[in-house]
C-alpha cells in the first residue's frame, strides 16, 4: 500500500504525537527490494552522549492492506533486516486494519514487555 502525501503528512504527525520521544522520522513510499510499500520509523538514543549509544526504532509499515507495527534496536526494521553487530527485533504486532490500530497494539506490546522488568 502507497499513501498520498497528506496521508503521509498525517501519519507522521500521529506517530510523533503517539510516541513524543521518538525523533528524527523517515519514511520510504515505493514498493522496493527492500519495503512491501509505504514505511515510517523514528528512533530514541537513550545515552546519546555513550560512545556506543544504543538506538531503538519504531517502525510501521504496510504490506498488502494491513498495517505492522515494530520495535527493533541498531537499526529500523525493513525486509532484509537482521540482528547483525547488534542490531535486533523486539517486538512486532500482529496484521492491524488501520495505522491507529497499529500504535495502538505496538503500545500495549511494548508496555507488556516492560511490565516483566518491574515489580510494582
Amino acid at each position: 500500500m502507497l499513501l498520498t502525501e497528506p496521508e503521509i503528512q498525517q501519519v507522521i504527525e500521529q506517530a510523533k504525537t503517539t510516541f513524543p520521544n521518538f525523533t528524527d522520522w523517515e519514511y520510504n513510499n515505493e514498493k522496493n527490494e527492500n519495503y512491501f510499500g509505504f514505511s515510517l520509523w523514528g528512533q530514541f538514543v537513550p545515552n546519546p552522549e555513550d560512545d556506543m549509544p544504543r538506538h531503538f526504532f519504531i517502525t510501521f509499515d504496510t504490506n498488502q492492506e494491513n498495517w505492522y507495527g515494530y520495535l527493533t534496536i541498531g537499526q529500523p526494521c525493513y525486509f532484509w533486516s537482521s540482528a547483525d553487530v547488534g542490531d535486533a527485533h523486539l517486538l512486532n504486532t500482529e496484521p492491524c486494519q488501520t495505522i491507529d490500530n497499529a500504535m495502538a497494539a505496538l503500545k500495549a506490546e511494548i508496555v507488556k514487555l516492560f511490565s516483566a522488568f518491574s515489580v510494582i
